[in-house]
C-alpha cells in the first residue's frame, strides 16, 4: 500500500523557487499595497505553489514483498514526479545504515527526516531521504532500544574535552589568540614608553603605529578565539547527549542537543574501526574511537563517533563488547607480522614541519629588516611548526603495519592527528604505493589503504621501506584479484 510523506514535504519543493517570488511582493505590499508593482508577482506565486502541491501529492512510499528462490524479500519503493516520473526501489537487504533526523523544527510540526543508505550510495545524498510523521519511525528505534546488549554512554565532561581537543584547524587558536592580545598589550606599552623617552626623534608614522598595532593583534587574536569557540560549539552541541548501543541488528548511535540524530549502522555497513588521537589527547592519555563505515556522515566535517575520549581502561572493556574481534589487535600485535618505519627515517618524519620553521624564521628575517616593529609577531606562527613536529615524533615511535590472517592493523598520522584503525582484509578494496624521486633513492613509500566507502576513505603510512612492504601477503593477494 502507497503511503504519502509528512506534508512538510512540501517545502522541499517550495524552497527551489518560493523565495524568489515571495520576497519581492512582500517588499512590494508594504511599501505600496494596492499598487500594480505590488500583485504582478503574485501568479507567480500561486503558480509555484500549485505545482509543489500538486508534485506533493504525486509521490508516495511503500513497502512490498517479493519472492525470490523461495526466499521473501522485502522492497521499499519511493515514487515521484509530476513531470518527470521517478521510480527507487531500494531492498531491504541492501540497507547499510538507517537515519533518523529531529530538530526543533521538524519537532512544531511532529515530523522527522529518515536517510536510508545502502552501498551504491552518492557520496553527498543518501539513497532515499523522506520526511515521516514521527509517531512511526520513533516507534521503531524504541523498540531496537530494548534490544541493546551492551550500552555506552559518553559522560558530558569527556565530550567537553573531545569538543575542545577536535575543534581545529590548530587545536591551539585560543591560546595563540589570547598571546597575540598578550603581544601586542605588550608591544604597545614598550613602544609608547620609548616614544615618551625620545618623542622628539621619533617621526608621525612610528606613533601612529605604536598606537595602533596593539589594538589592531587583539582584534585578529580574539577574532581567532572566536574561531575556535564557534568551532567547538558546533562540535559539542552536535554530540552532546551522545550514547552508543550494541544490538543483534547493528551499533545504534544516538547524539546531538538542538539538531539530533539517531543512526542504525548494520554489519554491512562498517568497513574499519580507528582510534584517532591529538596530540592534546595523546598527553592527557585520551582517545575517540571512530567507525568508517557505509552511508553515514553526509554532513561536511561529520564522522561516526563511537566512543569520546576515553581512557585506555574504558577503550578496553567496551571494544570488546562491541567488537570482540577488531578490539585484540588495538593492544596487541602478537601472532601478527609487523613492520615499522626505518630507524634512520625521523628526518623524513620531520622534514615539512622543519621546513614550515625555517621559512617563518626568513619571514622574520625579512620583517627585522623592512618592518621590524611587527616582527616579533611572525614568531607567534612557530607555535604551528612545534605542534606537528611533537606530532610527527609521537608518530615517529608509533607507526607500524601488521596483518595475520584475517586482518590488518595500521597506526600513522593524518593531518594533525594520530590514528591506529583495525580493519578486515576483506575491507581492503585497494593497495597503493607511491614513491616521489628522494624516496626512489631511499627505497621508501608511502602506503595507502583504501576500504570500500562511497567517500573513498583511506588510511596512509608513511616512510615504510619497500622491501618490507612487499614481504606483506595482503599485498599480494589484492594483486591477485582478477
Amino acid at each position: 500500500m502507497t503511503k504519502r510523506p509528512h506534508v512538510v514535504t512540501l517545502w522541499n519543493y517550495l524552497s527551489r523557487f518560493f523565495f524568489l517570488l515571495i520576497v519581492p511582493l512582500v517588499q512590494a505590499v508594504f511599501r505600496a499595497p494596492f499598487s500594480e508593482v505590488a500583485w504582478s508577482s503574485l501568479p507567480g506565486v500561486v503558480a509555484v505553489v500549485g505545482i509543489a502541491f500538486f508534485q506533493y501529492l504525486s509521490c508516495g512510499y511503500g513497502v512490498t514483498a517479493v519472492e525470490d528462490s523461495g526466499r521473501s524479500l522485502s522492497i521499499l519503493y519511493w515514487n515521484s514526479g509530476l513531470f518527470f516520473y521517478k521510480h527507487r526501489i531500494l531492498p531491504a537487504d541492501c540497507v547499510a545504515s538507517v537515519f533518523l533526523r529531529l530538530n526543533p523544527i521538524l519537532d512544531l510540526f511532529g515530523a522527522v527526516q529518515v536517510m536510508l543508505d545502502s552501498p551504491a550510495a552518492n557520496a553527498k545524498r543518501p539513497s532515499l531521504t523522506l520526511l515521516l510523521y514521527k509517531k512511526e519511525p520513533m516507534s521503531w528505534w524504541n523498540q531496537l532500544r530494548k534490544e541493546i546488549t551492551h550500552r555506552y554512554a559518553a559522560s558530558p565532561v569527556r565530550v567537553v574535552l573531545m569538543a575542545i581537543s577536535w575543534s581545529n584547524p590548530a587545536s591551539g587558536l585560543l591560546v595563540i589568540g589570547l598571546l597575540l592580545n598578550r603581544a601586542g598589550k605588550l608591544l604597545g606599552e614598550e613602544l609608547t614608553r620609548q616614544l615618551y623617552g625620545i618623542y622628539e626623534s621619533v617621526n608621525q608614522t612610528q606613533r601612529l603605529i605604536a598606537w595602533g598595532l596593539p589594538p589592531t593583534v587583539a582584534i585578529v587574536g580574539w577574532l581567532m578565539a572566536l574561531g575556535w569557540f564557534c568551532a567547538f560549539l558546533v562540535q559539542f552541541f552536535r554530540y552532546a547527549f551522545f550514547t552508543a548501543g550494541t544490538c543483534p541488528t547493528g551499533t545504534m548511535i544516538s547524539r546531538g542537543m538542538f539538531f539530533r540524530s539517531r543512526q542504525l549502522l548494520t554489519d554491512q555497513a562498517i568497513r574499519a574501526v580507528a582510534i584517532r588521537q591529538t596530540l592534546m589527547m595523546r598527553l592527557l592519555h585520551l582517545s575517540s574511537v571512530y567507525l568508517h563505515t557505509i552511508g553515514s556522515g553526509k554532513e561536511k566535517g561529520d564522522r561516526s563517533l563511537l566512543m569520546a575520549a576515553a581512557n585506555t581502561q574504558e577503550l578496553r572493556y567496551h571494544l570488546a563488547r562491541f567488537y570482540p574481534k577488531e578490539s585484540p589487535y588495538f593492544f596487541s600485535r602478537e601472532g601478527m607480522t609487523s613492520i615499522r618505519p626505518p630507524k634512520n627515517s625521523l628526518l623524513s618524519f620531520l622534514l615539512v614541519p622543519l621546513l614550515h620553521a625555517a621559512a617563518i624564521f626568513l619571514l622574520y628575517a625579512l620583517f627585522v629588516r623592512y618592518l621590524a616593529l611587527f616582527s616579533p609577531l611572525v614568531l607567534f606562527l612557530l607555535v604551528f611548526p612545534m605542534y606537528h613536529l611533537l606530532l610527527r615524533t609521537a608518530a615517529y615511535r608509533n607507526s607500524f603495519l601488521a596483518e595475520d590472517d584475517t586482518h590488518i592493523a595500521a597506526c600513522g598520522y593524518v593531518s594533525d592527528q594520530l590514528f591506529t584503525a583495525v580493519l578486515p582484509k576483506s575491507a581492503v578494496q585497494a593497495v597503493v604505493i607511491r614513491q616521489n624521486p628522494l624516496q626512489r633513492r631511499s627505497g621508501r613509500c608511502q602506503v595507502r589503504l583504501c576500504i570500500g566507502t562511497e567517500k573513498g576513505a583511506c588510511f596512509d603510512l608513511r616512510h615504510f621501506r619497500v622491501e618490507d612492504i612487499q614481504q606483506l601477503s595482503f599485498l599480494w593477494e589484492e594483486t591477485e584479484q582478477p
